[in-house]
């Protein structure tokens, strides 16, 4: 598998080489850099795209380093044909330097001979030279090669060499032009390590570039292994990963030529995960280990002092050292550590290293690193915990002890977005005897896991197993798993068994704050929650004391439920602070949830720059830890925002993924949800006869498409497709289901939508239900909604002949349409208000007025736009509150606005250019 990552300018470097032999002018490179970095990798990209040109290929080999021109052999046996048109002192001589002659070869001549051969090939066609490990070229070779290449100038000849960093070899190349090859970023390891089918949560990604310097080979070693997210478990806690034999005998070639003590030395400094220099020669003096063995590896640039530390000048040497050590000589160096840790007052780290160590299970040292978790997921993450709670799991000597770290090992993996870990730890603990308690953790956690990335009905039906288990012991616990037995509900298109978790809660025997929340569980689920005193944030002071403030479950709860209810711009600005709150917490499964609702929330609302935005970054997060329901959710969310955008080739193109996700994983949710924008994109171009068929599969009984709730959210759209499309039977269908529902339901969306669909329907009484419409989505700030209403009662005027009044509402609908970047909605809004005889206006919204700001009142507006307070802006940008108003007070008038709640309609376009 051949994969360039992260390559840009060093191909654009090969391709200028390329580029310039072609047009007759001779070029030379030389790539360089450590072991398993891509130069060969590199090489093959220049093979690859050598069209038109022929292609010379050397690669050095080390056992035939004394075999003179045994490499000039290798490389020029494809062009012999060619000597007879050399002179024939030089065909003579390098006849016999390559053993095809008995004559002799003076290396001068030989290096002549080189040079005129190859500028012969290339007066045929452009030539290109590559030599791989031109380090390990014999010295006679790479001195005939290198004299010919100097000598090159109008040629068309390129010369591409590889050589190791760090290899003793006999090239002088530092006259040539250079090219080095460093590690990959962690975005472009992503990309790397998602081509080989593993998708490591940041943490863990972040931990195994900087333990591997993002060295291609060692990460593509590790990608393919099968079980990487065991493997690399040790990387987040300071330690080394493991590398395959061929890096590691490329390392170790340099350490072998240290004496022994230096070797023995190199290993504690590559056991020791801080580089703490007291720590290490404390701990080599128990080993009777003198400082003076520092000083070989050192003089052999392996490692670095700086001041207090040691360190390896290459992780993956610091890997190498450790992984080629037996057993018995990694358990003394983190013996010699634990005891030197012990001895400094630092008795966490001590523990982890006599748990390294450990050769039989010890109670006692499973206890006593069991009880280190806490810290160190406060000072390492989720990721870090669940590695040190695995190998507490692995030293116990009771099942029931084993069964309930493995559980907790699995959890903190689900946390931080190991959803494979999860699911292999909670498969080792399901094997393992357990008691009461754990057993219940077993089906809470795979109901999660179900819930991530299975079957939501399956994941449902096990959360509600587990809450039904621990219902008397702990009812506290159980109202947790049936709150995410209800999202699991949702998705799965079972709204009845949402509110029958809801009542479940209500039933349980448990503090009323507890059973407060299954009351709102139930109202939401059934539209009915009041919208009096139940804020976000009011929920949030009426929720349990148990739960702190620190407690991930706090702001999810709240989210969630204010997510469907009736205060949208407050729930939004509630699951904002929850993000900031998330954000570095180490929990990228929770904050992909998190993330679902916000974007959601967003859509409606009208703000869809900062909804795309949560949305991608929620998609990168769900491929990142392997929740394929959310990953489906939020693909299914960028197909409606392309679809109110007339891209209906993105909005199909992510609906397609999204339902390629959804369907085999049975997410109802997500499968409506890209259903509905793909109608709405056909909607939105005028294809209402799609748009009918999408539509309607929403509600047809059976379909894989169907979703009780999204349905209804849908209404008012099939409702307008099918009066476009002249299918009224389907249109008041459409409205007898959902009036029931609607009527009854406490949010004003719902009495906004229904008033839309009887305008649509009943001509001649549209227009109170107009006014109501209108009235009904003013409160809740959907601007979308509103727009559409302003123009189809627009519409409705002007086919009623009152084009003075239509004017307003058709001039309202595009301002708000061009504010939100509705393009094809505001090209029908434009065209409607001017043949009533208006005109649009140039007014908020339109993106080139923001082309007067300066760079950091756009960033202001920007924020200011998305909800922050001055304060937050202020440190955000590292500014004072003062100076963020004093901005906001210079670029109202810029935007040609008078108030900051105006900001959140503007589209600002694009950032003004920063002055260089």
């Amino acid at each position: 598998m051949t994969v360039i990552h992260g390559r840009g300018p060093e191909r654009q470097a090969v391709t200028n080489l390329l580029a310039s032999a072609r047009s007759g002018g001779s070029a030379v490179l030389v790539v360089h850099g450590e072991a398993g970095v891509g130069k060969s990798t590199l090489l093959r990209y220049a093979t690859g795209h050598a069209t038109g040109m022929r292609v010379l290929t050397s690669t050095g080999v080390q056992a035939e380093v004394k075999l003179a021109f045994s490499g000039l052999h290798q490389l020029l046996t494809p062009v012999l044909g060619h000597l007879d048109h050399l002179p024939e002192p030089q065909a003579t001589a390098l006849r016999g330097a390559l053993a095809l002659a008995d004559a002799p070869a003076s290396e001068l001549v030989v290096a002549a001979a080189v040079h005129s051969l190859l500028v012969r090939v290339s007066t045929l066609t452009p030539l290109l030279l590559v030599v791989d490990d031109a380090h390990w070229l014999d010295p006679a070779s790479a001195a005939a090669l290198l004299f010919a290449a100097r000598r090159m100038s109008t040629e068309p000849i390129a010369v591409l060499l590889a050589v190791r960093d760090h290899e003793h070899h006999h090239l002088d190349l530092t006259d040539l032009p250079q090219l080095p090859l460093a590690g990959l970023t962690a975005q472009e390891a992503r990309g790397l390590l998602g081509e080989l089918g593993w998708f490591p949560p940041d943490q863990v990604l972040h931990a195994v570039v900087e333990q591997t310097a993002g060295n291609p080979l060692a990460l593509t070693e590790l990608g393919r292994s099968p079980d990487p997210d065991h493997i690399v478990s040790r990387a987040l806690l300071g330690g080394p990963v493991p590398v395959g034999s061929r890096l590691r005998q490329a390392y170790l070639r340099r350490v072998d030529r240290l004496p022994t003590a230096s070797q023995d030395l190199l290993l504690l400094i590559a056991a020791e995960e801080t580089g703490s220099g007291d720590t290490v020669l404390g701990a080599a003096a128990r080993l009777g280990l003198s400082r003076d063995a520092l000083d070989p590896a050192e003089h052999a640039h392996l490692i670095e002092i700086d001041h207090t530390h040691l360190r390896f000048r290459h992780p993956l040497m610091r890997a190498a050292v450790y992984q080629a050590a037996s057993f018995r000589a990694r358990a003394a160096a983190h013996h010699a550590l634990a005891d030197q840790l012990a001895h400094d007052g630092h008795p966490d780290r001590a523990v982890w290293h006599r748990a390294l160590a450990a050769l039989t299970p010890d109670e006692d040292l499973a206890a006593a690193l069991e009880h280190t978790a806490e810290a160190t997921e406060r000072r390492g993450g989720s990721a870090a915990c669940a590695a040190v709670l695995e190998l507490a799991a692995r030293i116990s000597t009771t099942p029931h002890g084993r069964a309930a770290r493995l559980v907790a090992a699995a959890s903190a993996a689900w946390r931080s977005g190991q959803t494979e870990l999860a699911t292999s730890l909670v498969d080792q603990a399901d094997t393992t005897p357990a008691d009461p308690v754990t057993t219940v953790r077993i089906a809470r956690l795979r109901g999660l896991i179900e819930l991530s990335g299975g079957d939501p009905a399956a994941a449902y039906a096990r959360l509600v197993h587990g809450a039904d288990l621990i219902a008397t012991a702990t009812p506290a616990e159980a109202v947790s798993l049936l709150l995410v037995a209800a999202d699991a509900a949702y998705h799965a298109d079972r709204v009845e068994d949402a509110v029958r978790a809801g009542l479940r809660i209500t039933e349980l025997d448990c503090d009323h704050a507890h059973r407060r929340l299954g009351h709102w569980l139930v109202e939401v689920a059934r539209g009915t929650l009041t919208a009096v005193g139940t804020g976000p944030w009011d929920l949030y002071q009426l929720l349990p004391d148990t739960l702190s403030d620190q407690d991930s479950r706090r702001w999810m709860w709240v989210t969630a439920i204010s997510w469907l209810g009736p205060h949208q711009r407050q729930a939004r600005a509630f699951a904002l602070a929850a993000y900031e709150r998330l954000r570095s917490s180490g929990m990228p499964g929770v904050l992909a949830m998190l993330l679902s609702w916000l974007a959601d929330i967003e859509y409606h609302l009208g703000l869809w720059r900062a909804g795309e935005q949560h949305a991608a970054e929620g998609a990168a997060l769900a491929r990142a830890t392997g929740q394929q329901t959310r990953l489906a959710d939020f693909l299914a969310l960028l197909a409606h925002f392309a679809a109110v955008r007339g891209d209906r080739a993105g909005c199909q193109r992510h609906a397609e993924q999204a339902l390629a996700v959804a369907l085999p994983g049975h997410n109802r949710a997500a499968s409506a949800n890209a259903t509905w924008a793909l109608g709405l994109a056909a909607l939105t171009t005028g294809d209402t006869q799609q748009a009918v068929e999408h539509l309607s599969a929403l509600g047809t009984p059976g379909s894989p498409y169907a979703h009780e709730m999204i349905a209804r959210l849908a209404t008012p759209d099939l409702v307008e497709a099918a009066v476009r499309g002249g299918h009224p039977t389907q249109a008041h269908a459409a409205l007898a289901a959902f009036t029931p529902w609607a009527t009854q339901a406490n949010l004003p969306w719902a009495k906004a939508h229904l008033h839309r669909c009887h305008a649509l329907l009943d001509d001649t009484a549209a227009e109170p239900h107009f006014h109501a419409a209108t009235s009904a989505e003013h409160s809740q700030d959907r601007l979308f909604d509103l727009a559409r209403t302003a123009l189809s009662h627009g519409e409705w005027l002007r086919r009623n002949r009152q084009r003075g009044q239509a004017r307003p509402r058709l001039r309202l609908a595009v301002d708000v349409f061009t504010s939100l970047g509705a393009t094809p909605w505001t090209d029908r809004a434009t065209a409607q208000l001017r043949a009533c005889g208006g005109s649009p206006r140039r007014g908020p919204g339109q993106p080139a007025r923001s082309g007067q700001l300066t760079a950091q009142e756009f960033q202001v507006a920007e924020l200011a736009a998305s909800g922050l307070s001055n304060r937050e802006i202020g440190q955000r940008l590292s500014l004072s509150p003062r100076t963020v108003g004093y901005h906001l007070y210079n670029l109202f008038p810029k935007l040609g606005i008078s108030a900051r709640s105006q900001l959140r309609d503007l589209d600002l376009g694009d950032p003004p250019a920063v002055p260089h």
